[in-house]
């Protein structure tokens, strides 16, 4: 159990890096991909053609390895006390990481109206669970006698790909909408569709007693998923065969799903500017190859040694006593389709304009992580030095978090955009003591006709 429970912690470090917490492209209204966060965002070039973008993030709210950490007496060798992790640990922890390669982006800007097409490969994983699980899984369940705990881990790993088609229109002189349509298709998904699972433990035999409403799902053309159980022990075995992998299901062909993304912008005045927005609003249905595994009712062990269990020096015996638990649950195997949602996201953010140099703002952020609400905060600056460069500072506060200090960097040469993102800076330094991580990098060919040539353009349309 203790071997399980760590794989699961660390599949969404190795997969990748989320979804997707991307504030500080939010603010970079000078480069076409802060239309990402906000559709109704309008281009300031005619034409821009992205070429390929990748972005990543990994997030927390759980200790981070400096929390866990004991050091010798010069602070040089570094040893992890696992008890000073589990002192820190959220009721509910979360790990959550995402990748997401944007292939190409085009957007074209026709006076009020904007529009255009991407694609995007998208990989995200979330893991979650009570405090309860880490703590027996690590300590055993002693502390528990008599007690019923909820110890069941959510689990939700996608691989997809995204083909949007996107707009915006200048409603009037100072409100813009837009929209942008997502045509999903899933390569791969493994999943806990129902995720509830307690243990009691009975003070008097010390019988283990677990109630279940649980089910694992896996679908994808080069995933199978395989849970043996017997009276005494189980076996889990997810395996992919990379020669079932084809990148054109990245396009099309994958399981079926659809998602949009809405948003708005007013400008108050000719400094303030106030914008919402809704992102992946949709879903994925998973038909191609679905598996799954469903545990429901209540199972009981016996047997147990109580002085193995509880006092013995065998730090494995409770993982033993688990696994054979786990044997028990009576998982029923069935072929239906199912569906993931694909983490809505919100942003509320406002922007004044200090003078023609100096852009500052705030955004309010929100995203639905497997049912809860996860909010985030950040304030920025922009600066705009000539039409060569633009910097800015982000600073943050997330996943529990107050040291998140992003910085992003934009460099127009002609037509050539050159621009890189990270809403943390500070992770590069500190990498052992940090929640989050993010990055993003890419390059534009933007055409256009001068500034001024669109605005006086939209006004004989107004007249």
């Amino acid at each position: 159990m203790k071997r399980i429970f760590l794989l699961m912690i660390w599949i969404p470090f190795f997969a990748g890096t989320s979804y997707t917490q991307e504030l500080g492209v939010h603010f970079m209204d000078d480069f076409f991909q802060s239309n990402m966060t906000n559709p109704a965002k309008m281009s300031k070039h005619r034409l821009v053609i992205g070429f390929p973008s990748p972005y990543f993030n990994v997030g927390m709210n759980g200790p981070t390895l400096e929390d866990m950490a004991v050091r010798n007496g010069k602070g040089e060798q570094m040893t992890i006390d696992i008890d000073r992790g589990l002192a820190k640990i959220k009721d509910l922890t979360f790990i959550k990481s995402d990748i997401k390669v944007e292939t190409f982006n085009i957007g074209y800007r026709m006076n009020k109206l904007q529009f255009g097409i991407s694609h995007a490969v998208r990989f995200h994983s979330t893991f979650d669970f009570p405090r309860e699980l880490a703590e027996m899984a690590f300590n055993g369940n002693s502390q528990y006698i008599d007690q019923t705990v909820e110890v069941g881990p959510g689990l939700d790993v996608s691989l997809f790909g995204e083909l949007a088609l996107h707009g915006a229109y200048q409603l009037t002189e100072k409100l813009s909408i837009g929209g942008r349509l997502k045509f999903l298709s899933g390569v791969a998904n493994f999943s806990t569709g129902k995720n509830s699972m307690s243990i009691y433990t009975d003070p008097d035999y010390y019988q283990l007693t677990a109630t279940t409403d649980y089910q694992v799902n896996a679908a994808g053309e080069f995933v199978s998923l395989n849970i043996v159980t017997d009276a005494d022990s189980s076996d889990f075995d997810l395996q992919t065969n990379g020669d079932q992998f084809s990148a054109g299901k990245l396009f099309f062909g994958g399981s079926p799903g659809f998602a949009i993304d809405l948003g708005a912008e007013y400008q108050v005045n000719d400094k303030i500017k106030i914008g919402f927005s809704a992102l992946d609003l949709g879903a994925i249905s998973w038909n191609k190859n679905p598996t799954n595994y469903t545990s429901n009712g209540e199972f009981t062990f016996e047997g147990i040694n109580a002085d193995e269990v509880f006092f013995g020096e065998d730090s494995l015996a409770f993982d033993d006593v688990l696994d054979t638990l786990v044997g028990k649950l009576g998982f029923e195997e069935s072929k239906e389709k199912y569906s993931t949602g694909i983490t809505p996201k919100f942003y509320l953010s406002g922007t004044y304009d200090v003078s023609k140099m100096i852009t500052v703002g705030g955004v309010i952020y929100g995203e639905v992580l497997r049912g809860r609400f996860r909010p985030a905060l950040g304030v920025s600056s922009q600066f705009h030095i000539g039409k060569v460069l633009d910097v800015g500072a982000m600073y943050s506060i997330r996943n529990n978090s107050f040291a998140n200090l992003g910085v992003n960097l934009g460099l127009t040469l002609g037509p050539v955009q050159f621009f890189t993102v990270t809403d943390n800076l500070i992770s590069v330094f500190k990498p052992f003591d940090t929640k989050n991580v993010n990055f993003r990098a890419g390059f534009n060919i933007a055409l256009s006709k001068k500034k001024n040539k669109i605005i006086e353009e939209d006004q004989l349309l107004d007249e």
